[in-house]
């Protein structure tokens, strides 16, 4: 994902938790507030409230917890469909990519290192990190099969589909006409 995208969601997701955590509080605060300013303001005779004070604030509170609550419920749902769709969309192929990097990393977050670790691990995920001609490096997910192929250093053509890496063949030799 962007990091601008991944940062500004990650935004919303605090802010709507906030907010909503927030102003579910200042509810009980104020109804409780509006309770008993109800029961000090009540006429003496009748013993009608009238004026209910800081009760009259819940329903906004209501409002911004519904708002929160959404903020939260967007965020996760826009992370849920950006996870469902990210192999999705045309198949691409690139020539005279060059692989950065490569790295595991288990369910739990931790980078895997030793072949042993990803044998062991708990739901491995595979990336690869390559520099296209002419473009920012860019980072893929890919198939325990792809990150095998892939060494740190080595060009070839790569066949992407949305931000998945599907196959990767390397150059063998020196290639003669690289692009600049």
């Amino acid at each position: 994902m962007d990091p601008r995208k991944e940062k500004t969601l990650g935004c919303v997701l605090v802010a709507g938790t906030i907010i909503a955590i927030v102003s579910f509080v200042l509810i009980w605060v104020f109804g409780m507030a509006g309770i008993l300013h109800g029961t000090a303001t009540r006429e003496p005779i009748t013993n009608k409230i009238t004026d209910a004070g800081d009760m009259n604030l819940v329903p906004l509170m209501l409002v911004f917890t519904v708002v929160g609550v959404l903020m939260v419920g967007g965020a996760l749902g826009y992370g849920f469909w950006y996870n469902k769709n990210l192999a999705s969309g045309p198949t691409t192929t690139s020539s005279f990519v060059k692989i950065l990097a490569r790295y595991a990393v288990d369910g739990q977050g931790y980078v895997l290192t030793q072949d042993y670790e990803i044998e062991t691990a708990d739901r491995p995920r595979f990336y690869v990190r390559m520099a296209f001609p002419n473009t920012q490096p860019s980072e893929y997910e890919c198939r325990y099969e792809t990150f095998v192929c892939c060494g740190e250093g080595m060009t070839g053509e790569v066949e992407m589909q949305g931000r998945w890496l599907g196959k990767f063949t390397p150059y063998i030799g020196v290639p003669q006409d690289l692009p600049s």
